[in-house]
């Protein structure tokens, strides 16, 4: 039995050393607004199933404009899957990219790993002409001005100031912002998305704005964190959402499932799931809307 325990343990041993996973950009320095690549590359045997991490929205400060996925054979029965999403954002800085998890299934043999985090730095868009002038440009002196010139200016300065904060606090106090409740928010978002009729020219721009308005629905109507959750998180706090019938959790589920091809990777859908999504959206609505308490009280009678 012993021998038998070891002989499984070698050869899970075994598999693992056939398993590579790596991470990388295509450039570790780029300038905002830039555009740049970032890689998952996972070496395995041909014919193993590889499950690899699912980017939605957003990955950490970078915005994903594209997601691909391809495979190449190598040599002694190898497959090489690249999992390719474009990046890009408009905040300067030192980031580093989170590890990914990533599953290798091969017959009975599992691995589970994350990649390395991978570091990039954001450079703002300064010249060297702009810094070389910065750096000339010293203090600005008025020569011959009075010092009570100075201090008339800073007075007035502060007098307009305090004339700010003043407006400032008595229009917020007399201004008020109307917020729209869930529902009625969600049906106008719904109806302008319908008059901008882009589902047959741009099917990925259309999705990510139904889901969007969904999830935030479901989000405040609800009260669950759903609006950037990743598939896989959605799928669990979906479980658990009070109030919500069990069709309505699976179509929210099935809606981000259906629809991530299609946002990230160019994927067109036929018309009548298109179209089914869209019902689905107002039907949620309308099943789910609050009713009023006399309503409630009538039905109760009945």
């Amino acid at each position: 039995m012993r021998i038998l325990f070891l002989l499984f343990v070698f050869l899970g041993f075994a598999f693992s050393q056939d398993v590579s996973v790596k991470a990388s950009v295509s450039a570790s320095q780029v300038f905002i607004g830039d555009v740049f690549d970032y890689k998952v590359e996972v070496v395995a045997k041909e014919g193993a199933g590889v499950t690899l991490p699912s980017f939605v929205g957003n990955l950490g400060s970078f915005e994903i404009r594209d997601l691909k996925t391809s495979e190449e054979k190598l040599k002694d029965g190898l497959v090489k899957t690249i999992h390719s999403a474009v990046l890009n954002t408009f905040v300067s800085g030192d980031f580093a990219l989170a590890p990914q998890e990533v599953q290798v299934v091969f017959e009975a043999d599992t691995v589970v790993t994350l990649t390395d985090p991978v570091a990039i730095r954001v450079l703002p868009r300064t010249t060297e002409a702009d810094v070389d002038i910065l750096e000339a440009e010293g203090p600005v002196s008025v020569p011959g001005t009075p010092w009570y010139v100075f201090v008339l200016i800073a007075l007035g300065v502060l007098l307009l100031a305090l004339l700010f904060v003043f407006l400032w606090k008595y229009l917020k106090r007399n201004v008020t912002e109307k917020v729209l409740p869930p529902y009625e928010e969600a049906m106008l978002a719904l109806s302008i998305l319908r008059e901008k009729k882009i589902a047959d020219s741009d099917q990925g721009q259309y999705f990510m704005e139904l889901g969007f308005i969904v999830r935030r629905y479901v989000e405040k109507r609800f009260k669950v964190d759903i609006l950037d959750a990743t598939v896989a998180e959605l799928k669990q706090r979906m479980s658990c959402v009070a109030g919500l019938p069990e069709a309505f959790k699976m179509g929210v589920v099935s809606l981000a499932v259906e629809t991530e091809p299609v946002k990230f990777a160019k994927v067109n859908l036929e018309k009548e799931r298109v179209l089914h999504w869209e019902n689905f959206a107002f039907e949620l609505l309308e099943k789910t809307k609050p009713v009023p308490e006399e309503e409630k009280k009538s039905g109760e009678k009945r």
